[in-house]
């Protein structure tokens, strides 16, 4: 792999300029300590990573935005108070992992403890009482137009 040192990303080993910057001259071979670009976040999702790599033993930095410039190739519009995390090339991998274990626990449904055949009749019921107010409805907005075409005729 190879590491530029201009934008701080990890490019393939087959690449000549870096996909971000677009620099040649910055790539060299990666080495473990180095720090690379892990994700841009709200603020809000920077503390809590932080507290989630600080709990697994995973070095962090994480820094402002800069105005301009942003290594994120996902999503370059950028708030003031966005971050950048960076993580050690060591760390990079279980980094990974653990952000996807996240991801994978927010995308988890909550268990709905109402049975299926429970739940197939208060779908029905709710249709059923939606159609009989929209007929009332039909009905009353008929009235009402029988009772004004009377009061002109």
């Amino acid at each position: 792999m190879l590491y530029c040192t201009k934008c701080q990303t990890v490019c393939a080993d087959s690449t000549r300029t870096c996909p971000n910057c677009k620099r040649s001259r910055a790539l060299r071979p990666i080495k473990d300590t180095d720090e690379v670009f892990f994700m841009k976040v709200s603020e809000a999702e920077a503390a809590e990573l932080e507290e989630i790599f600080d709990a697994q033993a995973i070095r962090c930095r994480i820094e402002p935005v800069k105005a301009g410039f942003s290594v994120s190739t996902f999503d370059p519009e950028f708030m003031p108070t966005d971050k950048n995390i960076f993580v050690e090339y060591a760390y990079l991998e279980r980094a990974n992992e653990l952000m996807a274990k996240e991801i994978e626990d927010e995308e988890m449904p909550e268990e709905d403890n109402v049975p299926q055949s429970r739940r197939l009749v208060i779908e029905t019921v709710s249709v059923i009482a939606f159609l009989i107010l929209v007929m009332l409805a039909v009905f009353a907005a008929d009235a009402v137009a029988g009772w004004l075409k009377s009061l002109f005729m």
